[in-house]
Formats: C-alpha cells, sequence, structure tokens
C-alpha cells in the first residue's frame, strides 16, 4: 500500500483508518443512479469491494457475512447480487485452487468497464486527466479536453 495514501488516510480519519478504508472512484457513487443501483445495491457492491485487497486476487466475500455487516438477511444481499449480474456489473465466477479446492469469486471487471465508459464525460476527470497529461499532448480521436 502507498504509504502517502496510508498517512493521509489516517490524518483524515485518526484510528479509524488503521481498520481498513476503501478506495471506491467518485464516478461509482455519482453515477449509482445512472447504473441503475438502489440504495441496497450499492451497499453489497461496497461491501464486495472491502474484499479486494489486490487487482489480481478476485473478491470471495460470504453474503452471510455482508447480511450480518448490513443488518439484513441473507436473500436480500443474494437477490442483490443477482441484480448486479444481471446487470453487468459483478460476474460470479468458480475458482479452483492450487489444492483442488473450489471458490467462487466476483469479477468486477463489468463495473470497471462501465465505469471508465462513464467517466469520460466527467469535468472533475477531464481537469485531472489534463493536469495529468498535460496540454500540448497528442489525443486521440475519440477524445474530448472539455
Amino acid at each position: 500500500m502507498d504509504a502517502n495514501l496510508d498517512q493521509r488516510s489516517e490524518a483524515k480519519w485518526k484510528e479509524a483508518a488503521l481498520g481498513g478504508f476503501q478506495i471506491v472512484p467518485d464516478i461509482l457513487l455519482k453515477k449509482q443512479v445512472d447504473l441503475g443501483l438502489t440504495p441496497t445495491e450499492m451497499l453489497v457492491l461496497i461491501n464486495i469491494m472491502m474484499h479486494w485487497w489486490y487487482a489480481d486476487q478476485r473478491p470471495f466475500p460470504r453474503t452471510t457475512t455482508i447480511a450480518t455487516r448490513m443488518g439484513s438477511d441473507q436473500r436480500t444481499v443474494q437477490r442483490a447480487v443477482r441484480k448486479l449480474q444481471e446487470s453487468g456489473l459483478v460476474e460470479r465466477v468458480v475458482e479452483e485452487l492450487a489444492d483442488g479446492t473450489k471458490r467462487t469469486v466476483c469479477d468486477l471487471s463489468g463495473l470497471i468497464a462501465k465505469l471508465n465508459q462513464l467517466v469520460t464525460t466527467d469535468k472533475d476527470y477531464l481537469a485531472r486527466k489534463v493536469k495529468r497529461d498535460g496540454f500540448g499532448i497528442s489525443r486521440g480521436a475519440n477524445e474530448v479536453p472539455f
């Protein structure tokens, strides 16, 4: 983990940051209605993301764990996961581990693709992209600076 990010998070959240924290792209919060997410689906999605620590290791939380955290029943979480799957944001995949055991993981590639599509029209993204990439740098045919 980036030590600078840890320090900034601890400066904001104090001791609570030491218990762990999420990096949630702003575009997910800004576009949750456009993505068709209900408040329950959004909270289930954030709970799934809580278990995704490394880019190359897909999360595999139990619906019972999420339900307990949310104070809801397991069926509510299962319905939300099913809706996330139907919308293409989450795919449940069975992985076989080196020892032959299997586990069901959540593939968030659909969510990532959709967010990366939506962010291209976000004014905050465009401003940061210009700052990061600088002016005068050749842009792709489909890219518009503002």
